[in-house]
């Protein structure tokens, strides 16, 4: 399945036009992830573990509604709907409850319940094994929450009053680097965390509640240790009772292309200035073997341009090495490069980046290099069913969700593994040079942070000796073309 070697590097893909096959394979779902839709139009997928009896049960249900669907009347309903699903529930007892939410909140480093977005809202729950009643009264819960929610004066009031144990994606929605982000963007006006100014009337809230909580819009995953078909029959029984159909369709955030002008930002959380350099396109969706390969290959790349510039700035500007970041973001894949200095100590790293990224786009990897890389991605490979087996539920299941919210096909372990051989059977140093050097050929656009006091180059100078940088190696390959042509004749 895509991503299953690492998190780190599942993202945006800046795809180029080489290609190692000449037709595309269709990518087939897991068939060990069992999906259906009920006649209300809820939907269920559900993935069991029998094999892998001390594994924990993992549910999330998520709605596909989040600030985006306020309008400037409902600022902060989608957020204040989420903490009435703590307070509101009358399928359970308060003794039920608490239950419920001990076993999920004792484990370590646990999801927070519910989590607002701009276009999703999700509820989590992660419980322990050969606890059967808990998986009932956490269906209970969540069919309640989905569908007969006590919207009442008593309930609001109860949930403002009570500590806010939700999160948003992102966790920190008003950073300067992701508001720089949302430029231009209808985002930017529908804030997940905002709350509500005043309620002095619920019914409007209701009404919000009622529109958009609707089953034809939900999605239950499952994964854990539970039996498959007695899972199945509690999630029909459970929520096929829900009523209710979308009028609207939900809004679709859409991010614009990033600015190519430099831009500086004021970011006093932060103690030392970060200049981050960002690589922005289209994410294409993965639905063949092809866009696949793409994708793989984009990945390589990524991690050989990480390595050599963690070596590079270690060696050259000890105690400042770089970190790289990729994901997707609304259709857009981004990556991020981000260099934390000050002072000459930042234009000197960013000449360090610079000349690393100048001398392998132009000159790429060299074959040992490339071997290398070649005979750990293959070890990594003969490793995959044992990673897979190792893999804990809670990351199975936001492997799966992030393939869905980017259009990925998440196929099986099997076909992973053939494809990803022929693949790596196939792979030259001559294409992952090619698509190195269409990656860095792309242009960088600079941002720097910095605290509001904070002296230095301004972002402009940066930018500017940066694109001088990589002009100049550009420059140094012609040069070196043309005394070759000469001597040659």
């Amino acid at each position: 399945m895509p991503g299953i070697k690492s998190l780190l590097w599942v993202g945006g893909v800046l795809f180029s036009v080489f290609s190692l096959t000449v037709k595309a394979e269709p990518l087939y779902p897991d068939p060990a992830w069992q999906q259906g839709q009920l006649s209300n139009g809820f939907g269920w997928q559900v993935l069991t573990t029998p094999q892998r009896p001390s594994d924990r049960v993992e549910l999330r249900l998520v709605v596909n509604t989040g600030s985006l669907s306020e309008s400037s009347s409902q600022k902060g309903f989608s957020h204040l709907i989420a903490r009435l699903a703590m307070v509101h529930n009358l399928a359970l007892t308060p003794e039920q409850q608490r239950t419920l939410w001990h076993a999920d909140m004792s484990k370590s480093g646990v999801l927070p319940p519910v989590i607002t977005s701009y276009h999703y809202t999700q509820y989590n729950l992660s419980l322990p094994i050969n606890r059967p009643e808990l998986i009932k009264s956490a269906l209970e819960w969540l069919a309640a929450t989905a569908g007969t929610m006590q919207v009442t004066p008593s309930t609001v009031a109860t949930a403002l009053n009570a500590t806010d144990p939700t999160a948003t994606w992102p966790d920190n929605t008003q950073d300067p680097l992701w508001r720089y982000r949302l430029q231009n963007s209808a985002l930017l006006s529908h804030d997940p965390s905002e709350q509500p100014s005043a309620i002095t009337n619920t019914q409007p809230l209701a009404q919000y509640y009622d529109q958009w909580y609707t089953p034809d819009a939900m999605t239950l995953y499952v994964v854990g240790n539970v039996e498959n078909r007695a899972i199945i029959e509690q999630i029909t029984k459970t929520f096929s009772v829900l009523k209710g159909k979308r009028k609207l369709p939900t809004p679709v955030p859409v991010l614009s292309p990033l600015s190519a002008q430099p831009t500086h930002l004021v970011d006093n959380t932060l103690h030392t200035p970060r200049l981050v350099m960002n690589w922005d396109a289209m994410w294409l969706p993965i639905q063949d073997s092809q866009t696949l390969e793409h994708y793989w290959l984009s990945d390589l790349t990524r991690e050989a341009l990480y390595w050599h510039l963690q070596a590079g700035t270690e060696s050259k500007q000890a105690g400042l090495p770089v970190d790289l970041q990729c994901q997707v973001l609304f259709s857009r894949a981004q990556c991020g490069l981000k260099i934390d200095a000050e002072g000459d100590a930042l234009t000197q790293q960013l000449a360090t980046v610079g000349h690393e990224i100048a001398r392998l786009r132009d000159q790429g990897l060299t074959q040992s290099e490339f071997d290398q890389l070649l005979t750990k991605k293959t070890t990594e490979l003969g490793g995959l069913f044992a990673t897979y087996a190792r893999t804990p539920t809670d990351v199975l299941m936001m492997q799966r969700l992030r393939s869905q919210q980017n259009g990925m096909v998440d196929i099986a372990p099997e076909q992973y593994q053939k494809l990803r051989q022929e693949f790596l059977a196939n792979l030259t140093l001559e294409a992952v040079n090619h698509e190195l050097h269409q990656q860095l050929s792309q242009p960088a656009s600079l941002v720097l942070l910095h605290p509001e006091t904070t002296p230095g180059p301004t972002v402009e100078q940066l930018q500017a000796e940066y694109n001088d940088l990589i002009a100049e190696g550009k420059e140094s390959v012609g040069d070196m073309a043309t005394t070759t042509s000469s001597a040659s004749h």
